[in-house]
């Protein structure tokens, strides 16, 4: 499988759309599933506050394989950090193309002068965790008993990781 990294275009946000519908039929609990509307996906384009990246198929590129959002403020004080989202479609996880694509989104987002990357992930998520541990992101904090898992009824912890981009 051949596949491209690169800056979201307009073009894919029919694809993206797709991925985040299945998201949300998947009941996964991420950013990406409360997005109700395609516009929402086209702010993303070009944007400096929703620095966003596309692994695409090289022999299909309207197919978008796993997004990678990094979310900052545009304020002097603020806009050197962001906050990572990041999706694949289920029959491309566990390849590790999250990782790569991450990879490529730190190096572009430090020439966008981000100098730190947070991630939030549910201390549930094992297979999140176990990624962004191999991309070297620290452990920087836990929010305790974030929220309740409805279906087990444990309480689930909010998980803080941050990474410095040097």
């Amino acid at each position: 499988m051949n596949y491209i990294l690169r800056k979201m275009h307009v073009d894919d946000t029919e694809s993206i759309w797709t991925l985040f519908q299945g998201i949300k039929a998947e009941k996964i609990d991420m950013s990406f599933a409360e997005i109700t509307q395609k516009e929402e996906i086209l702010a993303f384009v070009d944007n400096p506050s929703e620095l966003t990246y596309v692994a695409i198929l090289e022999e299909d590129p309207h197919e978008v394989l796993c997004i990678v959002k990094a979310r900052r403020e545009m304020t002097v004080e603020k806009k050197h950090a962001a906050f990572l989202s990041a999706a694949t479609r289920p029959h491309f996880r566990g390849n590790g193309l999250v990782a790569k694509l991450t990879e490529f989104a730190l190096k572009e987002m430090k020439d966008e002068g981000v100098n730190i990357a947070r991630i939030y992930v549910y201390s549930n998520n094992c297979a999140s965790i176990n990624a962004i541990k191999k991309l070297n992101f620290i452990h920087a904090g836990t929010v305790l008993k974030h929220h309740k898992d409805i279906i087990t009824g444990e309480y689930i912890d909010d998980l803080i990781f941050h990474k410095i981009l040097d």
